[in-house]
């Protein structure tokens, strides 16, 4: 038989005692763990962990459980402004090209005199162009002069036979009896009576002196309509008419023709509804419907363009849409919170390390500092004492390598700057040795040396030098150079070295390979050598014919005949100068330089031949033409053909902007051993700021005169290039609606005259 112990007093004296002992104990130890550097650590680690559970169950709990039916809802409505905003883009599209055809030179003359054939020959091509599926022409009296349809098959335009009256269309019939040409447009929706398909149309009047002669309706089917919107709204999109009876919408895409009926029974609306919706300002949104097995929410608005109410339209989401949404949205809170907690982790482990890492970089960069390395630093800072120990050993060690320190810096810098350079960079001393001073110019010159085998090395640059002179200069003067070995094109540039009393070090060259830019050069210039020449083949073509049918169809055509062969003969002129010019300038170009042939050449009489040769021009335009030129001007040495071109350039300038009636005067002179030529127009002037640019390749003025200039606005360029390289110099001074004075300077042959005594030479009405 067994029974309960008694506890005696002493016993239960003891176990209070042991409870008061284990007291003591945590409350040392918790005080403990405020004052060590272990409590420094957890402490702050527990807390920070306790707050990021607290934000990571807010998140949760508040976030992800945000209104699902609020985030589907917004999603309809942004699908709708979609809807909308792809309409009225859709209707820019009716308007231009409406516009096209009712400003169509010549189809408002053909629709007010019923010429049906010409209208079809001018508004049909249009059509065709911009991808018309329906287009109406209708006349003054509401009459289809033109009805073309887009087949289902091929996309081509068919014309629908027979002519209607087509008056009865509310939109064609208000244009009509408004009178007014510039009225806006109409639209509206209704079904074609060809092919009894919905279409979405937009009427624009045609005028002809300030009457309205006609309307011009563009169409595009609901089909086409609703398969863009379904795109651009990522929605399935209702299209309601007539009461709310749905007519279209593409739900019907995945359903058999026989069952697309029943479908848009199924989708239509009360009348009220369709009212409500019609006359709204904003979309109605958050109606579930249940379509063909699967829970859609359904947001309808009006479907309006301008001040025109068409009809209502309708965008479906399915539900389940927002329900993936809402659980990507779960996923990517918990991921937010697994990160969440790895950073409590991290920055638990930072601290830790923030204590007691000072203390091992100072031992640290103690002993780097004994072993020699003065750059090392403890990048402490910190008001504590360990603190003030490191910033004074670090005063310390910045003391003692400052000096070197500055001379290390500078040439790792220049080093660093040497390596970054993609181009070769070499240095000649003054002994003519030649040191890499970077990995870049390495590699160049074992190219180099690779592709010598190839051929041997050729330096393009020397071909720039005039040879005439019978010099050959030191190749090493050039600033800039081109070597050619084998394949590869290598571009040097070279500057003098010298210090700052002066003493030259040698020269410093940067290579660079161009092989790739050369390459692109020729295939362009190859291009456009090859399209001019193909471009004049027809056009010469052209203008023979047109000079054949002038002289000998006089007496059959009539003036307005005459006047569009004068036309065509001119412009195959203008077309054929400008590719000649195109071809000049390729070739120019193509070559790098002109290759210039440069014999002394007496600029007078260059310049005369040049007036004799454009006279003609300048009187079928009735401007006066004169040249003044000195009897004692000193000769120059020139490329006869290259300089003509340049002096040419300039004449054909002053022939373009200088309206009829001006006069246009090369001048001839010389100071300080030049020779001057100045051609002088009294055209339209040039403004200052575009003074600047005028020497550009492809500039050209923009205050042109009335008359039919044409060009490519290389003449001023080529002008200049030719001029620069005989060692002269080009400039123009022009004050706007004054005149323009272009001045070319060349360097005279000193001690040999010109002998042409003509003098000056006017015309008309000069004297010799």
């Amino acid at each position: 038989m067994t029974g309960d112990v008694p506890v005696t007093r002493e016993q239960r004296s003891e176990g209070w005692s042991g409870i008061a002992s284990v007291r003591r104990h945590v409350r040392r130890l918790f005080t403990l763990s405020l004052q060590s550097i272990r409590g420094k650590i957890v402490l702050p680690y527990l807390i920070l962990t306790l707050i990021v559970a607290v934000v990571g169950i807010y998140v949760v709990t508040n976030l992800v459980s945000s209104s699902l039916d609020e985030r589907l809802t917004n999603q309809l409505l942004e699908a709708g402004r979609v809807v909308s905003d792809s309409l009225a883009r859709w209707e820019i599209g009716h308007l231009e090209l409406a516009r096209m055809v009712a400003f169509t030179e010549g189809l408002p003359e053909a629709l007010r005199a019923g010429d049906q054939e010409r209208v079809e020959a001018l508004a049909k091509p249009v059509a065709v162009v911009r991808g018309a599926e329906c287009l109406i022409v209708v006349d003054a009296g509401g009459r289809e002069v033109l009805h073309v349809l887009q087949k289902a098959d091929d996309g081509s335009l068919e014309s629908v036979e027979g002519t209607s009256d087509v008056s009865e269309l509310w939109m064609v019939r208000a244009l009509l009896e408004s009178g007014d040409p510039n009225a806006l447009p109409s639209r509206g929706l209704g079904v074609h009576r060809a092919n009894q398909r919905y279409y979405y149309f937009t009427a624009l009047p045609v005028g002809l002196d300030d009457e309205v002669i006609g309307v011009v309706v563009v169409g595009t089917s609901l089909d086409t309509l609703l398969s863009h919107f379904k795109v651009t709204s990522l929605a399935d999109v209702i299209v309601y008419l007539d009461g709310g009876r749905a007519v279209a919408t593409t739900f019907s895409y995945a359903e058999l023709s026989t069952e697309v009926d029943a479908l848009l029974d199924e989708l239509s609306i009360t009348p009220a509804m369709y009212e409500g919706a019609l006359y709204s300002d904003k979309a109605v949104a958050g109606q579930d419907l249940r379509i063909r097995g699967r829970w859609y929410r359904v947001a309808r608005d009006c479907l309006r363009v301008g001040d025109d109410r068409l009809g209502v339209f309708a965008v479906a989401l399915p539900s389940q849409f927002i329900v993936r949404a809402g659980t990507t949205s779960r996923n990517t809170y918990a991921l937010i919170f697994t990160a969440a907690m790895a950073a409590v982790i991290f920055v638990g482990y930072f601290i830790s390390q923030r204590i007691t890492r000072p203390i091992t970089r100072l031992v640290r960069t103690s002993r780097a500092v004994a072993e020699g390395d003065l750059d090392q630093r403890t990048g402490i800072v910190s008001v504590d004492e360990i603190g003030l120990l490191a910033t004074t050993f670090d005063e310390m060690t910045g003391r003692l390598s400052e000096r070197t320190h500055a001379l290390e810096e500078a040439i790792g810098r220049m080093r660093a700057i040497l390596s970054s350079i993609g181009d070769g960079v070499l240095l000649e001393d003054v002994e003519g040795n030649f040191i890499s001073l970077n990995t870049a110019a390495e590699t160049l010159l074992e190219d180099m040396a690779a592709n010598f085998m190839l051929g041997p090395l050729r330096d393009l640059s020397l071909t720039e030098v005039d040879q005439s002179s019978g010099s050959q200069p030191n190749p090493w003067l050039l600033e800039h150079r081109r070597f050619q070995v084998g394949e590869k094109v290598i571009s040097a540039h070279s500057a003098a070295v010298q210090t700052d009393d002066g003493e030259h070090l040698g020269t410093v060259i940067v290579m660079r390979d161009v092989t790739a830019e050369v390459e692109a050069e020729r295939l362009k210039d190859a291009f456009i050598t090859h399209v001019s020449h193909e471009l004049r083949t027809p056009l010469t073509a052209i203008k023979g014919y047109s000079e054949l049918l002038l002289a000998t169809t006089s007496d059959v055509l009539d003036q307005n005949q005459r006047d569009f062969l004068d036309m065509i003969n001119h412009n195959t002129d203008n077309l054929v100068a400008m590719i000649n010019e195109l071809l000049d300038f390729s070739e120019m170009e193509a070559r790098g330089r002109l290759g210039l042939q440069r014999r002394p050449l007496l600029l007078s009489a260059l310049v005369k031949d040049i007036a004799e040769e454009w006279r003609p021009r300048m009187d079928e335009k009735g401007l006066r033409l004169q040249v003044e030129a000195p009897a004692d001007l000193p000769q120059v040495k020139a490329d006869d053909r290259r300089l003509r071109w340049a002096v040419i350039n300039l004449v054909r300038n002053a022939l373009q902007y200088t309206p009829r009636g001006g006069s246009v005067t090369l001048r001839l002179s010389r100071h300080d051993g030049q020779v001057i030529l100045d051609v002088i127009d009294t055209g339209i002037g040039i403004s200052p700021a575009e003074q600047k640019r005028l020497f550009n390749r492809f500039y050209r003025v923009t205050n042109a005169t009335g008359d039919d200039v044409r060009g490519l606005g290389l003449g001023l360029y080529v002008a200049r290039v030719i001029v620069e390289a005989h060692g002269g110099s080009i400039y123009a001074v022009s004050e706007e609606g004054v005149g323009s004075t272009f001045s070319v300077v060349l360097p005279a042959l000193e001690g040999q005259q010109g002998y042409e005594g003509e003098g000056d030479m006017t015309h008309p009405g000069d004297t010799s």
